[in-house]
């Protein structure tokens, strides 16, 4: 791609502003289209160029900025010009996004790397000012007639990780380890969601709604979260067929890698 259009395209992406209710929905939403708050995108997105590793996460942890009362928003986008399909670029993905990570290049279960690049994002005010900034890392990992599996690693002080409805914990070389089991309902731009569906929506953390799929469907997304050294991983996918054991398992063998 141009340089010129990377760059319009990272600032489409700036122009996307999450509140503290839409990155409950940012998985789905960079998924299908669609924002919970002013208005709805039609069409599907490339998660791909969109990153959604770090997306993700959000989901999982709360803002640091946002719990302290300082921004309304985050806003995110991928260094497309930094994706690289080789593993040993890792240490100049490291250089450009000025950290310094724990990464596999296969597992044992026969997941292996696809392709990484830097993520960006950063938090603002409530007329659009700049308040952080910040770097990260995603690295996408594929297993034939499975679907894809992501790993992001961002700063540990960009979140405030309370871990509310986290379903499952565990200590793994004296590192604490948090699983996440969420159940996505996506829904097509013109079908509201129920009553019901919205109160559990408001009620319960390990259930969230988008809107903008082609037909109603329901998708599961499975998570393992921890923290090395000051970096924040979020190893993620949906309708993974893994028991929260096996994730364990993955999230193991990056904190126990030389």
């Amino acid at each position: 791609m141009k340089s010129g259009n990377i760059e319009n395209y990272k600032k489409s992406m700036e122009n996307i502003k999450f509140s503290d209710y839409e990155k409950e929905h940012m998985i789905r939403q960079l998924m299908n289209g669609g924002s919970a708050n002013g208005g709805r995108m039609k069409g599907k997105l490339d998660i791909r160029k969109l990153g959604i590793a770090v997306a993700a996460c959000l989901t999982l942890f709360s803002v640091t900025a946002f719990a302290a009362g300082e921004a309304a928003g985050i806003v995110s986008w991928n260094r497309i010009d930094t994706r690289t399909s080789s593993f040993e670029d890792l240490a100049k993905i490291e250089e450009k996004a000025e950290l310094d990570i724990t990464a596999v290049e296969a597992f044992s279960n026969g997941y292996t790397f696809d392709c990484m690049e830097v993520e960006e994002a950063k938090t603002q005010d409530e007329d659009g000012n700049d308040l952080r900034h910040f770097n990260g890392i995603d690295i996408t990992y594929v297993k034939e007639g499975c679907p894809w599996i992501s790993l992001s690693a961002d700063p540990a002080e960009m979140y405030d990780d309370p871990h509310e409805g986290d379903t499952a914990v565990r200590d793994i070389d004296g590192i604490t380890v948090y699983y996440n089991y969420t159940e996505c309902l996506n829904l097509p731009v013109d079908e509201e969601p129920s009553k019901e569906e919205l109160e559990r929506e408001a009620n319960e953390r390990n259930f969230s709604i988008s809107v903008g799929s082609d037909e109603r469907y329901t998708d599961y997304c499975s998570s393992v979260t921890f923290e090395i050294n000051g970096i924040s991983y979020c190893l993620l996918g949906f309708d993974l067929d893994m028991t929260e054991d096996e994730l364990f398992d993955m999230a193991e063998e990056i904190i126990t890698a030389p």
